[in-house]
């Protein structure tokens, strides 16, 4: 506390007949004490879960809830952005014996065509085909991968999926013996994304290997080098395609204050190897490793069907650059995080002319705070969208939220 806001405190303290004033530089103590920690505090984030768009949200939350260990959630009872712009929507909390992982949100809306004629429903076909030539055993791999999270197998219903027969690719990495690691990977129908798996030494006693085999390929990952076992959290990474995997890293550090990592592939790129760039979000907790994680991939290696990476990316850069109000239905795909206020954010933005919107997702009620919502992509790489939602803004005015089709 500051001199000056104690001696105002004092002087109060004596003359509490005075009522109003003294209530009211009471209010604005309270307020100066806010600014000042909203103001001073570093730069750290909760991690939410994420928002996809849908061609059918209630197929996508329920394969959510066949395989994986899911609940449903009432969706409009949540503070999700284009939520009332959405023709349909759906949304499952996952969960671990440790408690609530991650929020997944599924909305579909109306889409911007661009000058190509396509649409997000396009690119939701390329990444559904594409997938299949992985589960066809044509490739082992396509770039549309790379955009998913990564859980501990803890949150996969294996049983499920061998219940099913619900295909899914299956492989043990180059780098370890084949005791100790599994990668398991499967397509989110209706969508742009897939889901990973990871099973360490200690789960994989828990696993039906022998059925888990029947599904098995090799490691896909070209170039990879050997990286050191770590302890992760439960949600421990959430990666994307990108056109520059070392633009998109110092973006997530100069914006969310992120910070490097050391991703275990060649650099810098090279035509016959996949490339990343890892970096760390902030995190005040005292285990640093529940940390959440950003991967950045470049992949010149595999081909997609339809449409590929390449092809999406400039769809968005054409959006990015003739809307400057409006988001479109693929920035529906977004990381949702929470923080403490948006205005750190928003500063930094600015200072780097990136463009962003601020809207407000809920109203304040008896039972809960107003709640706002920050929106914005990575310039060069508008394949990667962030929202940050937190109760507080000051450094920009909330506006409608638009979308454009």
């Amino acid at each position: 506390m500051s001199f000056w806001v104690g001696l105002s405190l004092l002087f109060c303290l004596p003359r509490q007949n005075l009522g109003d004033l003294c209530e009211e530089e009471r209010a604005e103590v309270m307020l100066l004490q806010s600014q000042v920690r909203v103001e001073s505090s570093v730069l750290d984030v909760r991690f939410v879960g994420r928002s996809f768009f849908s061609t059918d949200p209630v197929s996508s939350a329920g394969w959510w809830l066949r395989y994986s260990t899911s609940h449903s959630l009432n969706v409009y009872g949540l503070p999700v952005m284009g939520l009332v712009e959405a023709e349909a929507a759906a949304a499952v909390q996952i969960t671990s014996p440790e408690g609530n992982v991650e929020q997944l949100y599924f909305l579909k809306a109306p889409s911007w065509r661009s000058e190509q004629n396509l649409t997000m429903e396009d690119f939701v076909s390329a990444a559904e085909m594409s997938w299949a030539t992985v589960m066809d055993k044509k490739q082992l791999y396509t770039p549309w991968t790379d955009y998913h999270d990564g859980h501990l197998v803890d949150t996969m219903r294996i049983d499920n999926f061998q219940a099913d027969r619900h295909h899914f690719q299956n492989y043990v990495p180059q780098q370890v013996n084949e005791s100790t690691k599994r990668v398991i990977r499967a397509y989110i129908p209706n969508t742009t994304w897939t889901m990973e798996w990871l099973a360490g030494f200690g789960t994989l006693t828990t696993l039906p290997l022998e059925y888990m085999d029947t599904e098995a390929t090799a490691d896909p990952d070209a170039c990879r080098k050997d990286d050191r076992p770590t302890k992760r959290d439960m949600w421990w990474k959430s990666t994307f395609a990108v056109t520059n995997a070392s633009t998109a890293r110092d973006f997530a550090i100069r914006i969310l204050g992120a910070t490097p990592a050391s991703p275990p592939f060649p650099w810098p790129p090279n035509k016959d190897c996949i490339s990343a760039q890892w970096v760390t979000l902030p995190y005040s907790g005292r285990l640093d490793w529940k940390a959440l994680q950003l991967h950045f991939v470049e992949d010149p290696v595999y081909r997609s069907t339809l449409h590929g990476i390449p092809a999406f990316h400039q769809h968005q850069q054409e959006f990015a650059q003739s809307h400057r109000d409006c988001i479109n239905s693929f920035m529906l795909n977004n990381l949702v995080l929470e923080a403490e206020s948006l205005d750190p954010f928003i500063k930094r933005l600015s200072q780097a002319s990136a463009s962003y919107l601020v809207s407000q997702v809920r109203v304040a009620n008896s039972k809960h705070n107003a709640k706002y919502a920050l929106i914005f992509s990575f310039p060069g790489n508008e394949g990667v969208t962030i929202q940050i939602r937190s109760a507080h803004v000051s450094a920009a005015s909330p506006t409608p939220f638009r979308l454009c089709a």
